[in-house]
């Protein structure tokens, strides 16, 4: 994943102050360990985390001379270079962080807020620009003191990189390859900087080797790289994230979703699902906390085909979720009980797999009874559950009603309605094509002696019915710069897709 842009505003200590700084910090030995670290990796380690502790309490400053005092200890560690160079972005973005307009006894005016932001956008070049030479100067004397460190040249790098100065940038990452060719950030980078350029291969070549270097991919390549299969080869993507899923699976649930909703076929799809579930599910070693919002996606997949089999997974997943609901029930009631004992007997929302499971048990009992021909039955257990989702934060907002629409359509014409049959499929069909509800469309249609086309005309009747017109716009291309407006596309249809480049 490319790194976090690199903005110096601060000014920083020379090499010799910086050494003197580690001399002291050894000497006071600041970490609240009882063993003392001894290799050079455990002294950096030690020092990143005073440093990581200094940041989250807002002392940048002190963040900032601990981060250096690990790269002294060890020059390699590619997280102290990390935090120590994004520690000056975050002071920059802080200096960004909007401040009220002295003096101003009412709300800003446009001109007032827009001078502000060009008096800060100047103020913000200034120091940036100063303290860029400084932050480089301090790689060159750290450069001129150990010439065959890789990582000094990597991290001068990722200044020159936010200037815009790549192919400067590029030049030290070969230096840094040269002298030790497994170093894995300056093959990552190198890969970042062929995507930049549109070449995919060089992309690719580079990636698997700073892959093969570090297989846990602290530099966080795999992720553009993978992506580089999912259209050209949405197969080997699929292959190539769940083979690195199943070794190192860290982060990856979303490519594995994106396996998932390229798939060619339900089958493969459904797979893919599974796979995620075991990787990630409840029960598996790395459970995954947006892993319940994604399995609803595998329920309705099952729900399509196997009204049982879905009702099953359903009640699976209600089971792991009641589990942790109980588990942080009870430690939020200890702390809710002490501050404020009402809200301890506040009821919480519905959870989302008691609801699911629910609408399963419903729709799964309806079946059964459209079955055994009891339709008047079926009919009052739908009506009464009111599977369909409503507005809002629905549980059921994501779930598919497919299967629901199908079933209460069957239970009118069942119970001799064939007219009420048709119109609730016509219903269920207007908000997207369904190929299922389609079908059963046509099959209500044809018992009341509607042919395919009068279906069809019925369908597109109803949808402009419903239909609104869109709010005119005139806007430009966001690749040609071309004007375009609404009127220029009358009569076609258009998929209109907005959106910024932020």
């Amino acid at each position: 994943m490319k790194k976090l842009p690199i903005a110096v505003i601060a000014s920083i200590l020379s090499f010799a102050a910086l050494t003197a700084a580690q001399s002291v910090w050894a000497g006071q030995n600041s970490t609240s360990s009882s063993a003392a670290p001894t290799s050079p990796k455990e002294r950096a380690q030690a020092d990143v985390k005073v440093g990581d502790l200094a940041n989250q309490n807002g002392n940048t400053d002190e963040a900032i001379a601990d981060y250096k005092a690990a790269i002294l200890a060890d020059p390699s560690s590619l997280n102290a270079h990390t935090k120590f160079l994004r520690a000056y972005s975050e002071k920059v973005y802080a200096f960004l962080t909007p401040k009220k307009i002295k003096n101003a006894k009412k709300k800003p005016t446009k001109e007032q807020v827009a001078a502000k932001q060009a008096k800060d956008q100047a103020m913000r070049a200034k120091l940036q620009a100063k303290y860029s030479k400084l932050l480089l100067t301090t790689y060159d004397g750290w450069i001129k003191k150990n010439p065959q460190q890789p990582m000094f040249y990597w991290g001068k790098a990722q200044i020159l990189e936010d200037q815009g100065k790549n192919a400067d940038a590029r030049v030290l990452l070969q230096k840094a390859l040269a002298i030790d060719p497994s170093c894995a950030p300056a093959w990552a980078d190198l890969s970042d900087m062929a995507a930049t350029d549109g070449d995919v291969a060089t992309q690719r070549q580079d990636a698997e080797k700073a892959l093969a270097f570090d297989p846990k991919d602290d530099s966080g390549v795999f992720f553009n790289y993978a992506l580089t299969y999912l259209t050209a080869e949405p197969a080997k993507y699929g292959q190539v994230v769940e083979d690195r899923a199943a070794k190192y699976p860290d982060g990856l649930e979303f490519l594995l979703v994106l396996a998932a909703e390229n798939a060619t076929t339900p089958a493969e799809e459904e797979a893919v699902y599974e796979k995620l579930y075991q990787i990630y599910g409840p029960k598996s070693a790395k459970p995954a906390d947006d892993v319940s919002e994604i399995m609803v996606d595998l329920f309705n997949l099952y729900a399509r085909t196997d009204s049982a089999k879905a009702l099953a997974f359903a009640q699976q997943m209600r089971k792991a979720e009641a589990e942790e609901l109980a588990k942080k029930a009870a430690e939020k009631k200890t702390e809710t009980v002490s501050n404020d004992p009402k809200k301890a007997d506040a009821k919480p929302p519905k959870p989302l797999w008691e609801s699911v499971s629910a609408y399963q048990r419903s729709l799964v009992d309806s079946q059964s009874l459209i079955a055994q021909k009891k339709y008047s039955d079926a009919l009052a257990l739908l009506d009464k559950n009111d599977l369909t989702a409503s507005k809002g934060n629905d549980p059921l907002s994501g779930i598919e009603q497919i299967p629901y629409d199908l079933a209460k359509a069957q239970a009118l014409a069942g119970n001799g309605d064939n007219q009420k049959a048709y119109d609730s499929i016509k219903t269920a069909l207007l908000p997207r094509p369904d190929a299922s509800l389609k079908a059963a469309l046509v099959a209500y249609g044809a018992k009341l002696s509607k042919t395919s086309a009068q279906v069809d005309q019925d369908i597109w009747q109803s949808r402009e019915s419903k239909a609104k017109a869109m709010t005119p716009f005139d806007l430009k291309q966001y690749v040609t710069d071309k004007e375009v407006k609404l009127a220029d596309f009358h009569g076609q249809v258009v998929l209109v897709n907005f959106w910024f480049p932020g």
